[in-house]
Order: structure tokens, then sequence, then C-alpha cells
């Protein structure tokens, strides 16, 4: 799937994706790489509101399981999430989801195809002028 139709998809599907601007970089099977300007996701002190690093963050792996994983029509869930704040992000964020070992998605399908629920968790970092600004570890479910 291009960028171009995963953000279509997203925006038409997660509202919020539009709202906060969230836009699609890069879709390969490597990694998912988002990005979400400042503006429309700042907070009081203009720095990025924590809400809208932890939902771009979980919509990057989110994304990241639906690209691998086209046989769950998007029947995908995040069954836990923990965002670590590193550094205030005072400027557009970056989100990039890297893909885990193919083994741990064969287990996903593998489970998947015998439970019909697979689980796989993910780490996606958030960059804010190119220093790392807060780490995502979300554990995701893929339902049948």
């Amino acid at each position: 799937m291009n960028p171009e139709t995963l953000q279509d998809f997203l925006h038409t599907h997660i509202p919020a994706t539009a709202l906060l601007e969230l836009s699609v970089l890069e879709t390969t099977a490597d990694q998912t790489v988002l990005f979400a300007p400042h503006a429309p996701n700042r907070n009081h002190k203009n720095t990025a509101f924590g809400g809208s690093i932890a939902l771009a963050a979980t919509v990057g792996g989110w994304a990241t399981v639906y690209l691998h994983c086209p046989e769950s029509d998007g029947n995908i869930v995040i069954q836990e999430g923990t965002t670590r704040y590193l550094r205030p992000a005072r400027g557009d964020l970056t989100i990039i989801t890297r893909s885990p070992p193919a083994e741990e998605w064969q287990k996903l399908k593998t489970m998947f195809e015998r439970h019909k629920k697979g689980k796989i968790t993910l780490q996606t970092e958030i960059y804010s002028e190119n220093e790392l600004a807060a780490v995502f570890d979300g554990r995701f479910v893929v339902l049948g």
C-alpha cells in the first residue's frame, strides 16, 4: 500500500488523524513513517501535546500492523501502550515505527490462524527537531 492510500484510509476511519494533520511519509516492509506538524499538535507551552504524541505513536504502530496483516481487514486494536517522554518536542514530529523481525510477524499470523486473534508488540520513536523526544511501546491485537 502506498503512503497516499494509507493516509486516506486513516483520515477516513480515524478522524483525529485528519484533525491533527497527520500524514504518511513512508510505508515499507521495514518501517512506517508518519509526520505531524507542530501547530495543530501544540499545547499551551508551545511544545507538542502529550496526547498528540501518544495518538501519533499509536497510529504508527496500528498502521504498521495493518500493512503487514491485510487479512485483518483493519480489525486491529491496541491492547496496551506506554509512552516515555524524553524531552519537550518544540517542532514538527516525525513518527517512526520499525518492523520487528519476520519471526514476530509469523508468530502473530500463526496465532491468528489458530485462534482468530494474534498479538504483536511494536516500538515507535517520535522525533522533533531531529532529536528523540518520546518512545512508545504498544501491544496490538489483530482480531478475526
